[in-house]
Formats: C-alpha cells, structure tokens, sequence
C-alpha cells in the first residue's frame, strides 16, 4: 500500500503515527496529506503545532502533545527526524513514555528517516501504542509506475522511453524527479502526451545534454571504439565537464559490468540480476550486452587503473589531468 492509499483509507487521526520513510520525498507527502485530510485550514494556526530536533526536544515534545486545543476538539503535532537526527536507547525510552501519554485531545505525527530495528524491545512496544508504518522509495518497476503515476495526476501520458530517460538521469531521488515532471506538466498545460523530444526540450538541459554524453562515451568504451571514445572525450573536457566526474562515472560503469559480468554466469535476466546488485532493470541489461567485450579479469585491471589514477588527481599527481585522463581510457580500451 502506497502512502496516499492509506491515508485515504484513514477514517479518523488516531492518537500516534509512527512514520518510516528513507526518501525525505514521502516524508513531506505524507505530511502534506495528513494535514490537509484531517487538520482543518481555520485550526491550523493553533492547533498545529512542529516539534523538531534540537535542544530540549524531549522536554518540548512532551508538553506539546499534553496542551489541550484551543477552540477545538484536536490539537495536530507534527515531528521530523532527517537521517541526522537520532536518539540513544535512554532517550527512546522516554520518548515511548511520553507517546503513551499523549493526551485524548492530540494527535502526533511522528516522521522518520531512521528504520527501527525489528527485533529489540523499542519496536515492540512501540507496535502497542502507534500507527506504524513504513514506506519505502520506489524502484524499478515500482518507480517506472510512480513516473506514470505523477504525469497521469496531471492528465498526462508519457512514453517507455521518456520514462526510463528520466530513471537513468534522476534514479529514485524522488524530490528530484518530481520537480523536473512539474517542469514538464507546467511547459506543456494542454498537451496530453509527452514524448522523449519534449522532455528533451524542458528537463534540466545542461544536465540532460551532460547525462547523455557520458553515457554515450561509456557506450563507446564499453564497445572498445577507442577513436571514437578520445573524439566524445575532448568534446566533454572542451565543454567543462570536470575530469575527476568522468573518472567517477567510469569507475561506477565499470563497477557495475563487473557484477553483471559475474552473475551472468548464473542468469541472463536482467530483472533478476537487477534485484540482486539492487540497480534499475534498463541499465543491467545494457550492462548485460558490454561485459561481453571483457573478461573478468581485464575489468579488474581496469578498476585498478582507475582508482589508481583517482589517487593521484586527488593528490595532485597529474598536472595535466585532461592528459592522464585520455591515458586511462586508451588503457582501459586496451585490455
């Protein structure tokens, strides 16, 4: 169950929601949707109230949710923890205290980066006393339909190709991905479907024209056509594009054909191996048809190189780091 499914299918606010999400995206959706499903707009000014990380916070928290409404029958409390923000076994302990003396009048919205570990005392009397929940960042064909999902919201159809253009730019940074949709929808008010050229023509361009490239240029290592890898190469560094980013982009590349190189011996489906390294589906199976072009141990090789040669730009090693990088490629291709 998605996380405006439930939210749907809440009657009315209970005393403590538990909410478990890794993506900050569903974080503040989930929020957005319970305040405007059961926080009405003419008590929001007093009757709803954030209580964040920070010093006190327990102390905070506490007699946030023991003040009783004003002019309402609910007082709304909201906290937010980030990836940054955690608490130690004492401090949980009181935190359970206090969510169990929530008053009858108050509703607190408890939102998390941070996943409970399912087997110690926290997570099992926490199940007692709140709504728990957990939801986790959409992928692969998940994500491909949460794509679709966010164009048809908008009465807006999109295309297999537009869709997987996107996943391979943005992956799952939902934040992300839902701002340069908003672009799109926003550029094209009365077209109902939108194709790969017009994303092209809207979506974060420098970054679009730079993505493409990169791929392209590993397309061409991959298929060992050094003259046209340097060629795509020095049209990159000439446009700016840092070396140490493409070394990085390499060195990811080549990371990923060295585990669909292995487990290939294994399946040949994609979707399969996809689950198992935990990438999308499209890129392993283009991964699936360049690690033909290498053994195992010439990927190794070229692994080394390159962080051999990360090493060294870090360190200053390389004046001439635009040089050394045409050098790493020519070896690579090499193998």
């Amino acid at each position: 169950m998605d996380l405006e499914e439930f939210i749907k299918n809440e009657k009315e606010a209970k005393k403590l929601y538990y909410i478990y999400a890794d993506n900050s995206y569903l974080r503040n959706k989930f929020k957005e949707k319970f305040i405007e499903k059961f926080v009405p707009e003419a008590v929001r000014d007093f009757n709803l109230s954030y209580v964040n990380p920070g010093d006190e916070y327990l102390k905070r928290l506490s007699n946030a949710v023991q003040t009783p409404p004003m002019g309402a029958e609910k007082r709304f409390i909201i906290s937010h923890f980030t990836e940054d923000d955690s608490l130690n076994q004492s401090e949980q302990e009181r935190q359970l205290k206090i969510f169990k003396n929530i008053d009858q009048s108050a509703s607190l919205l408890f939102l998390t980066a941070n996943k409970v570990d399912k087997r110690k005392k926290f997570y099992l009397s926490l199940k007692k006393i709140a709504e728990y929940q957990e939801f986790e960042t959409p992928r692969y064909r998940d994500l491909d339909q949460w794509i679709i999902a966010r164009f048809r919201e908008n009465n807006k159809k999109i295309d297999s190709r537009s869709v997987k253009m996107l996943e391979n730019m943005f992956s799952n940074k939902l934040e992300i991905l839902n701002s340069e949709i908003e672009k799109v929808v926003t550029r094209y008010p009365d077209q109902e479907k939108i194709s790969y050229y017009d994303l092209k023509n809207i979506i974060s361009r420098e970054k679009f024209l730079e993505d493409e490239e990169i791929f392209h240029f590993l397309d061409l290592i991959g298929d060992k056509k050094t003259d046209q890898a340097l060629l795509t190469l020095k049209e990159m560094l000439n446009k700016g594009v840092y070396p140490l980013y493409l070394l990085t982009m390499l060195k990811n590349q080549i990371e990923l054909l060295m585990q669909v190189k292995f487990y290939s011996q294994y399946t040949q489906d994609n979707y399969k191996i996809a689950k198992k390294i935990g990438k999308h589906p499209y890129p392993v199976k283009k991964s699936l048809q360049r690690c033909r072009n290498f053994t195992q141990k010439e990927l190794e090789k070229i692994l080394d190189e390159i962080l051999r040669a990360n090493y060294h730009f870090l360190t200053g090693y390389y004046p001439d780091q635009n040089t050394a990088l045409e050098m790493i490629i020519i070896k690579s291709i090499a193998y």
